[in-house]
């Protein structure tokens, strides 16, 4: 296995013109008036000092721009991604915002930037296919009703026990409902309305930046905060010296498990997004390159007192709007928050939280989306049932812990429904002369000619399944005094087999062939057909009982079959070659049937 290292930011400036230039200008002026504010709200989300979320969105945004391959991709602080990486750390015992919990916030940014990094760079991105849809749907739906409730005590104005646990959240909540400070809900609301109004009025309208400038200057003319609305207070200018995370690797091994979830929940987001976008207008894309720049993006801010960032789907939607040219786009939106972060913090002395706290729930509030669980189930009561359970553990454990059990549950009964493939017995439609399902379709089989498909591929979890199956049909055949001379196995819908399943197949040769019936194949697969080689085959399988198509091993198996049992016992015509042996008047009558 081998990688590679690309710089695909050398690429932009080829082709590239004034007109293109004022688009990504443009482009990037509108997403960082939506930015700034929204980076500063994700960042509570995580249980960070608001002025992390601009560390986050300064470096990460461009990090990721120059050296991932989409030129709409907007990465920096992700709702989802915040909370997941919140949860993590409330599962091992941290308070937010405290030195502790911003120390081992930004060693997990480093640790879900390697997990990035090295898929990436391997270009194993095809390891985020193993989180299903339903995982994602019924975690996406509990997880914004985490997000959602988080946010109430800033909207209220009261303590809320720190979880992620939605039915610990509620309790503590409604215990302490009288506790609600009115001219904090007040601001929170105002701010809420003056976000979904500018929507309303046009999408590039930046609700959030307008809802932060009115209740900063409410908070601070009518002195609010005397009243016991909760302000962000001072805020440093500039970033913090670089800083490496702490390697405590007793606290790593805790972390671990969290940080792959965080990890790969994350590049579902930000594959998604990228390709979405690019699909839409046809562009070229590398799913591995943007890994390495989601990757190189968590890695750098892990130095700066980061958090874990991911690809926003919001931001990218803007930038897609927008017209984008390039990924510049989304530098100069990361290069104005970072002029924001050195110039203009103390502006946001008089923020209140309950700003911040709209601005998070007017992004989420359109996920909770519980109908989605139920539409799943109506397609696929599986599916439906792995989203549900997966909405349901969000009540009970940290978000990582659920959207893993999600994952288990979903890779579960994928393997159990393996276990059990389906296999039909195979027979010929006298009408359309093809071969379709004996038992389905009520058709009569060749007594002598026993014809099965195995509809799965046979690996160790179904072997011995299937072994059990044909062989049970086969004594059951025998015990009933049916003629058999040969069973049949269609091999075509098995496109793969491992060293078990190899080995099961030469097993069951040999037990059938001690049976006194012989055992043919056809439709053996080139990449099947040398792991059955290894494993024996060609020492217990004649090379002649071995075909190409069905119909050839029809018409080679039935010259070998007892043609007086045909022509005086059997009453059946199911192969064309039957009426060849049959009297004359047995065929006119079988033709009338037919």
């Amino acid at each position: 296995m081998s990688f590679s290292i690309k710089f695909p930011f050398l690429m932009w400036f080829k082709n590239y013109s004034k007109e293109g230039f004022i688009r990504d200008l443009i482009a990037g002026i509108t997403v960082a008036a939506v930015y700034v504010p929204q980076s500063m709200a994700y960042a509570m989300l995580a249980g960070m000092p608001p002025i992390h979320g601009l560390y986050v969105a300064f470096i990460a945004t461009i990090v990721a721009a120059i050296f991932g391959s989409s030129r709409y991709l907007n990465t920096g602080p992700v709702a989802m991604t915040c909370l997941l990486s919140a949860s993590v750390l409330y599962g091992i015992g941290f308070e937010p915002q405290t030195p502790e919990w911003i120390k081992y916030m930004a060693l997990l940014a480093l640790m879900v930037g390697l997990i990035r990094l090295t898929v990436g760079l391997f270009k194993l991105g095809f390891i985020v296919d193993l989180i299903s849809n339903s995982v994602v749907v019924g975690f996406t739906a509990a997880g914004a009703l985490v997000i959602a409730l988080s946010q109430f005590k800033h909207f209220f104005g009261y303590e809320v026990k720190s979880s992620t646990h939605i039915f610990e959240v509620v309790m503590d909540l409604v215990s302490k409902i009288e506790m609600t400070n009115p001219y904090t809900l007040a601001i929170g609301v105002l701010a809420y309305f003056l976000i979904w109004g500018s929507r309303r009025i046009s999408v590039y309208l930046p609700g959030a930046l307008i809802a932060v400038v009115v209740t900063s200057l409410l908070v601070y003319w009518y002195k609010l905060y005397d009243k016991g609305v909760a302000i962000v207070g001072e805020v440093p200018q500039g970033l913090p010296s670089p800083e490496p995370p702490p390697l405590d690797f007793a606290m790593m091994s805790k972390m671990w498990g969290g940080a792959f979830v965080v990890a790969f929940f994350g590049l579902i987001e930000a594959v998604a997004i990228a390709k979405t976008l690019a699909i839409r207008v046809g562009d070229k894309w590398d799913p591995n390159q943007e890994l390495i720049g989601q990757g190189l993006a968590n890695v750098a801010v892990s130095f700066f007192k980061g958090f874990p960032a991911g690809g926003s789907f919001s931001r990218s939607s803007l930038n897609f709007a927008l017209g984008a040219v390039s990924p510049l786009a989304s530098v100069i939106s990361g290069a104005l928050v970072g002029l924001t972060l050195f110039l203009f913090a103390p502006a946001f002395y008089y923020l209140p939280k309950a700003t911040l706290a709209a601005i998070v729930l007017s992004a989420v509030v359109n996920l909770i989306r519980p109908q989605d669980i139920l539409k799943l189930y109506r397609i696929n009561k599986i599916d439906g049932v792995v989203a549900g359970l997966t909405f349901l553990s969000v009540f009970f454990m940290d978000l990582w812990v659920a959207i893993t059990l999600g994952v288990l549950l979903s890779l579960g009964s994928f393997v159990y429904k393996t276990m059990y493939p389906r296999i039909v017995t195979l027979t010929r439609d006298p009408v359309t002369r093809t071969f379709v399902n004996a038992e389905k379709r009520g058709l009569p089989e060749c007594p002598q000619i026993m014809f099965i498909r195995p509809n799965m591929s046979i690996y160790f979890g179904n072997a011995q399944y299937v072994y059990d199956y044909i062989m049970n049909k086969v004594e059951d055949a025998l015990f009933n005094g049916r003629p058999l001379k040969f069973v049949l196995i269609d091999m075509e819908a098995v496109n793969y087999v491992d060293a078990t399943g190899a080995e099961t197949i030469v097993r069951l040769v040999k037990d059938i062939k001690q049976k006194g019936v012989e055992v043919a194949f056809a439709n053996i697969g080139c990449d099947v057909y040398p792991i059955l080689e290894n494993a024996g085959f060609d020492e217990v399988v004649n090379q002649d009982l071995v075909f190409n198509a069905k119909g050839e091993a029809i018409g080679k198996l039935f010259e070998k079959l007892d043609h007086d049992y045909c022509r005086e016992k059997c009453p059946y015509a199911v192969f064309d070659e039957c009426l060849e042996v049959k009297p004359p008047e047995k065929v006119q009558e079988l033709k009338k049937a037919s």
